[in-house]
């Protein structure tokens, strides 16, 4: 496969479950060193030990849409039962998506988007709207009604981050006094993200706030802003995992830090890819499944936009962030 790929661990239902079911979910993510897809795949792994099979994450190492093509296309080529991507690019990998699907593999997306012609449905987090809007309040809460705006985003490429970034932005525009000066990006990676910080303090002295909605992007920023003393002085919101993001928000260097339950949404991709495997639903709108027994309970349906959500964005806080293990 290459060694710019790599399968992260390998899941053990058991004896019983393994005979019974050889069905695996491959979780194509966006890159391996990123901690947010430890729970995604966690909650994957939740949901096979209810209802057997296994899943496994498959990406690269640097966020790369031709190296998420590469891996579909070896996936395909071993005729797994299901792909379940969260593309960094969302038209390069519509080819390779529909190649698996002509080879027999269900193939949707979660946590980010493809172009919708590649996929029958996509699991999402919570609407791309709430989350972009979300960030947005909590800036203006601790910043106030004025003031310059930077953007740190993961890639130019990234839909997710894109469809709220467009939501943040339309949501500040009712702040005749706040300017969005600039757009920059990280591209997945620490260091790239808290390089592009310092030159955004550096050409922007007068930065009022930054929105991060990014991972690992979110806690670079805060770092880069502490070795810079803006700590404070800047207020920041964004989204990231708080196992690598809470010490920052404790320490008030992040303002505004929210998520989602990313562990449920690997638990709900789960089931939905197995019962698309299975036949037991088309993926066309309005198809749903229950989920009777299990950690999250509940009907899901495919809605009007040919999505699954899954839930609301969840801000942490002091009081609550020592509940969210991941």
């Amino acid at each position: 496969m290459g060694p710019a790929v790599l399968s992260l661990l390998t899941i053990w239902p058991g004896p019983q479950a393994a005979a019974a079911d050889d069905f695996e979910l491959a979780m194509v993510i966006k890159e391996t060193t990123n901690p947010y897809y430890n729970a995604t795949l966690a909650g994957a792994r939740i949901a096979a030990e209810e209802i057997g099979g296994k899943a496994n994450n498959y990406g690269p190492t640097q966020a790369s849409g031709q190296a998420q093509v590469e891996i579909i296309n070896n996936l395909a080529d071993r005729h797994v039962p299901a792909i379940a991507i969260a593309p960094s690019d969302p038209d390069a990998v519509v080819p390779a998506m529909k190649r698996a699907q002509k080879l027999g593999t269900k193939v949707v997306t979660f946590d980010a988007d493809s172009a919708p012609d590649g996929r029958p449905f996509f699991v999402n987090q919570a609407t791309s709207d709430s989350i972009g809007r979300f960030g947005a309040q909590l800036l203006v809460k601790a910043m106030g009604t004025k003031g310059k705006v930077a953007i740190v985003s993961a890639q130019p490429t990234a839909a997710n981050q894109n469809a709220w970034i467009a939501a943040f932005r339309d949501e500040l525009k009712q702040y005749k006094d706040i300017e969005i000066v600039d757009e920059v990006y990280g591209y997945d990676n620490e260091q790239k993200a808290f390089d592009a910080t310092v030159a955004l303090v550096t050409k922007y002295p007068d930065l009022t706030g930054i929105f991060a909605p990014t991972c690992p992007g979110l806690p670079a920023v805060a770092r880069a802003l502490e070795s810079l003393n803006k700590q404070g002085t800047i207020k920041v919101s964004g989204n990231c995992v708080p196992s690598i993001t809470a010490k920052y928000m404790l320490d008030g260097t992040i303002q505004g830090f929210y998520l989602w339950d990313p562990i449920k949404l690997g638990y709900v991709t789960y089931y939905a890819a197995k019962y698309l495997a299975e036949g037991k639903i088309q993926g066309k709108v309005g198809d749903s499944f229950t989920i009777k027994e299990g950690k999250w309970p509940g009907e899901y349906k495919i809605d009007a936009t040919g999505q699954i959500i899954t839930g609301e964005p969840v801000q942490f806080t002091a009081e609550n962030v020592k509940g969210y293990n991941f």
